[in-house]
């Protein structure tokens, strides 16, 4: 990988943890998800607002990987998601944004909206410009912490894949434990092969679709025992 300016790095989303990824592919990265063992009947009492039934969207929130960098909105996995789910998914993905930005613009874009679900998929720029991880861990819990107090069920992505891990090692599911939100680890795991990759950085199609696939395996016991407020219940079926 080239040397890369300061100024390039801050635009950069969570997807340069793709190329710090040491894992092996032989046809396609496993889509085991660990998040999805959590027994549903213990659910209701682990994550925080899941029977609220409140709020009218289901949001993503984070970087350029959420906002599609390189693959345009329609390709980007929260599209997808919404495809497979057969519910809509508002995308609120902005390039660059690490946790503290995100916190910065959280009221604003994504609180205010009335979301019922939000899901977060933070802390690959704080690596990259080397924030420290107790302060990230800290802004990251304020985010969850903030959306839970407007009602929110919030869901975390986990991106603790190699060599991430080696500084952010439970960071995720330290969070997730303190403020019963609901984890879905290692989304990214495996994702660093060219086959997954529009540039060096970002995911293409083919990557995002794998993301999608992970978070919708992942959400389904959530949803299995959620009560989803009218709005999203009054959607039209495929």
């Amino acid at each position: 990988m080239s040397k890369l300016s300061k100024t390039w790095l801050m635009s950069l989303s969570f997807g340069g943890l793709l190329l710090l990824s040491a894992c092996n592919l032989s046809q396609e990265p496993a889509i085991d998800q660990p998040g999805t063992s959590r027994a549903s009947e213990t659910l209701s009492e682990d994550v925080n607002n899941l029977r609220r039934g409140s709020g009218e969207q289901i949001i993503a929130l984070g970087d350029s990987i959420t906002a599609g960098a390189g693959v345009g909105l329609e390709a980007a996995y929260p599209n997808l998601l919404s495809q497979a789910l057969n519910l809509p998914v508002v995308n609120r993905g902005r390039g660059g944004d690490t946790t503290a930005t995100a916190l910065n613009r959280l009221q604003q874009d994504v609180i205010d909206a009335d979301p019922w679900l939000v899901i977060v998929g933070l802390g690959g720029n704080d690596y990259l410009t080397q924030v420290p991880p107790a302060q990230t861990e800290e802004t990251l819990r304020q985010i969850v912490t903030r959306l839970q107090q407007a009602g929110v069920i919030v869901v975390l992505l986990g991106m603790d894949v190699s060599p991430f891990n080696g500084n952010y090692e439970g960071l995720y599911q330290r969070v997730a434990n303190d403020t019963q939100a609901y984890l879905i680890p290692e989304v990214l795991e495996g994702l660093n092969d060219p086959r997954y990759l529009y540039d060096r950085i970002h995911p293409n199609q083919a990557g995002h679709e794998i993301l999608a696939n992970r978070v919708a395996v992942g959400l389904q016991p959530l949803l299995e025992e959620a009560i989803l407020p009218p709005a999203l219940l009054n959607q039209p079926q495929n």
